[in-house]
């Protein structure tokens, strides 16, 4: 990593944000770019930088989901093979349900990864170990400086760079700035990016619990009249929750003891994994949608929850921004071997926003549309239309490979490896 000091202000590209997207950009364009004559100058900006973590700490309550996909762009990076085995849970099943039925029966619908001819559906993966793993690979990349010690303060843009300040008043150029600052991203309103975000009315609720039937490498779902409740399987045995529900129903629910909310849990579950133990306190987070209007512009490109947020039932938000994170370094690496290129080149900019904006939006809607479907008054003929997509296997098929990213036009360092 080379040393990020006040000497030294101009760099290509700057990423604001650290979370997942911002990190596995940052790795992807160096490594992407590591023959290119100059090297490319890099800099990541990360006020709260993931700290080392004990072998035997707790399991973060923040997990993601990820799909075959997405492992494949972290296994090319190499990122994979370093996460500890206890942080990572494969899950091969998944089963879904609706109130008015029980798991397994006629108004289910479950997914296999055999009867797709696949080893594993996705991945549980702790959000904290995959983000302490990719920040120590980018700190020993060369032409990468880390920028941790300040917060950004002003972001100004001209004709031929942007350059951002920071508290103390060192400052920094850029010729492209990359905003992976989350869903309440301070850089996309310094740019002035239109933002539309709409809440649920509803909070996702997350722990881990313990339970008496094992998880068996499965995903459950139900979806209930006023949201979902989730069990991700997690590698120990556990399952984390994410129980999607009307906010006075959440405040409720948190501000039960242990052993209530176990027994609310159960019967939300319908009893289909047993007795149920808490773990872990319970945590909340208000559920909403957004998109930015445009995921790119003079000098900038927006990725991850930066660009859009979607309703976390279907575990779809990290896996999107992985593949932004994918697409629009391919497109500027390919961009960056011509001569005397430019990284903030809106053309090159504009294919990336082409190549991501549709699938995002996309993704958002169908999240959008199956929260809503299985509420009143459509949850009847919701659980009915579960029946028929579990009858026609091509359907059903192709809906499974979508969530694994095979039914995508993926950029190449997402395509699946064998191993």
């Amino acid at each position: 990593m080379s040393t990020a000091q006040n000497n030294i202000t101009d760099f290509d590209v700057v990423v604001i944000g650290g979370g997942i997207a911002g990190l596995v950009f940052t790795a992807l364009l160096a490594d992407l770019s590591a023959t290119r004559t100059p090297a490319l100058r890099i800099a990541l900006l990360e006020s709260l930088p993931p700290g080392p973590m004990a072998a035997d700490a707790e399991l973060d309550l923040r997990v993601l989901a990820l799909a075959p996909a997405s492992r494949a762009i972290l296994l090319r990076l190499g990122l994979w093979q370093l996460l500890p085995a206890a942080r990572v849970s494969p899950y091969s099943r998944m089963c879904v349900w609706q109130a008015a039925g029980q798991a397994g029966d006629s108004r289910s619908i479950s997914f296999d990864a055999a009867e797709l001819g696949e080893a594993e559906l996705g991945y549980i993966v702790e959000n904290r170990a995959l983000r302490q793993v990719a920040w120590q690979h980018i700190k020993n990349l060369k032409g990468v400086s880390c920028f941790t010690d300040a917060a950004p303060t002003k972001l100004i843009q001209d004709t031929d760079n942007s350059t951002i300040t920071f508290t103390g008043g060192q400052a920094i150029t850029a010729k492209l700035v990359v905003a992976a600052d989350g869903a309440r991203s301070w850089s996309r309103q310094q740019l002035g990016v239109e933002y539309h975000e709409r809440g649920y009315g509803q909070v996702g609720i997350v722990s881990h619990i313990i339970t008496e039937q094992p998880h068996q490498a499965t995903a459950w779902q139900r979806f209930l009249p006023e949201g979902p409740v989730a069990l991700l399987p997690l590698a120990d045995g556990r399952s984390s929750l994410v129980w999607s529900c009307p906010d006075e129903q959440a405040k409720e629910l948190l501000a039960a003891d242990a052993q209530t909310f176990a027994r609310q849990l159960e019967t939300a579950l319908d009893g289909a994994l047993g007795r149920i133990e808490c773990t872990t306190p319970r945590v909340s987070f208000p559920l909403a949608k957004g998109y930015a209007k445009a995921y790119t512009g003079r000098r900038f490109a927006l990725i991850g929850d930066a660009a859009h947020r979607v309703h976390p039932l279907a575990g779809q938000g990290a896996n999107l921004g992985l593949l932004d994170a994918a697409s629009l370094a391919e497109q500027l690496a390919i961009h960056l071997q011509l001569p005397l290129a430019d990284p903030g080149d809106l053309r090159v900019l504009r294919r990336y926003e082409r190549a991501r904006k549709g699938d995002n939006l996309l993704t958002m809607g169908a999240m959008d549309l199956l929260n809503q479907a299985f509420m009143p008054p459509l949850g009847e003929w919701a659980g009915m239309g579960m029946e028929m997509v579990d009858r026609l296997r091509p359907l059903k098929s192709r809906l499974a490979r979508y969530a694994m990213g095979q039914a995508r036009d993926l950029p190449a360092v997402a395509q699946p490896l064998i191993d």
